[in-house]
Formats: C-alpha cells, sequence, structure tokens
C-alpha cells in the first residue's frame, strides 16, 4: 500500500484550500470515490468498507503527522476527515509551490480567465501541454505540466456562467474523466 502518495494527496488538496481560502483551525474533510483511493494507495478492494477497514489498520496511516484521521463510507465516496491537528500540520510545515499560489491568485483576481492568461502562469514554470478536452468531460482544456516535478496534477478549465473555473485531477483520474 501506498502510504506515502495517499498522505502527500491529502496534503496537496488541504495546501490548495488553504491558498484558495486562507488558514482555519477546523477539520477538513475530503471525498474519494473507491477507484480513486484505490489508485493512489495500488491496492484493490472489495468494496468501501474494505478500504476504511484497511486504512484504519494501516500503522503509517494513523501515527502520520495528519493526526487522528476518520474514513466514513459516503455513498459512492469514502469519506476523509483530518482533524484541525493534521490541517495545522500541513499549514506550519508545507510550504504551497509558487506555481500553484500564482495559478489560484490568478483565478482569485479575475474570474473570467481567458486560457491564453492561464498558459501565460504555466509558461512561468515549465514546459506544459494545453489539450482540448472532449464536451462532454465538463471541461474545455486540460493543461500539466510535462515534468511532473514542478506539478504532477492535471488542471481542468471551463467557463461557466461567465466564470473560468478549474477543477484539479490526478493524472489517472483525468484519464478515468476521459473514458467515461
Amino acid at each position: 500500500m501506498l502510504t506515502d502518495r495517499f498522505i502527500k494527496n491529502i496534503e496537496d488538496q488541504i495546501e490548495e484550500a488553504q491558498v484558495k481560502l486562507g488558514y482555519a483551525d477546523e477539520s477538513v474533510r475530503l471525498y474519494y470515490p473507491l477507484a480513486s483511493l484505490e489508485d493512489i494507495l495500488d491496492e484493490k478492494f472489495e468494496d468501501n468498507e474494505d478500504c476504511i477497514k484497511s486504512l484504519l489498520s494501516n500503522e503509517e496511516i494513523i501515527n502520520s503527522e495528519l493526526g487522528n484521521m476518520e474514513f466514513n463510507n459516503h455513498g459512492r465516496n469514502i469519506e476523509v476527515v483530518i482533524s484541525p491537528v493534521g490541517v495545522k500540520y500541513v499549514y506550519e510545515n508545507k510550504k504551497p509551490s509558487d506555481f500553484l499560489v500564482e495559478f489560484i491568485g490568478t483565478f482569485a483576481s479575475n474570474h473570467h480567465l481567458k486560457i491564453e492568461e492561464i498558459k501565460e502562469v504555466f509558461s512561468k514554470y515549465g514546459e506544459y501541454k494545453c489539450e482540448d478536452v472532449p464536451a462532454d468531460s465538463g471541461f474545455k482544456w486540460a493543461l500539466y505540466f510535462v515534468d511532473s516535478e514542478e506539478d504532477e496534477y492535471v488542471y481542468c478549465i471551463n467557463e461557466e456562467m461567465g466564470h473560468t473555473i478549474y477543477h484539479r485531477f490526478t493524472k489517472n483520474d483525468y484519464k478515468k474523466l476521459l473514458e467515461a
């Protein structure tokens, strides 16, 4: 089980939220489809309950710097609750990349971004790809760095009701989005 990758994914999501919204001394709830957790952990599970049981019995997860985490079956997803202790740990010990700070800041300062403006942010931090995404995916474009050293996620962009929005996916979740 790739627990380091799971913990890093949680930290990355908390970091992203803190860049967007600031730090708050409160729990964070994340929701993962079982298939996403299977990919992140490099494990197969019978169902959500089997996955939760495995997470709760994993010493690296239980003893991680994120503190006590709760795992709940939440319909089609598994809810991961990170306590205020874990949220504070990320705030005090993890520094978001300059790319992530600028990327989110660009969205915060302009709700009507053009794809060229988004590409400009990417171009400052390394070689990247910009792909058109099938219309039925819910997005228009996907951008990601060729070398995932800078940032390992795929940023899918869309325009909704006059606003430019993004959603960040792992590369495998992005592939699944395209296959759906």
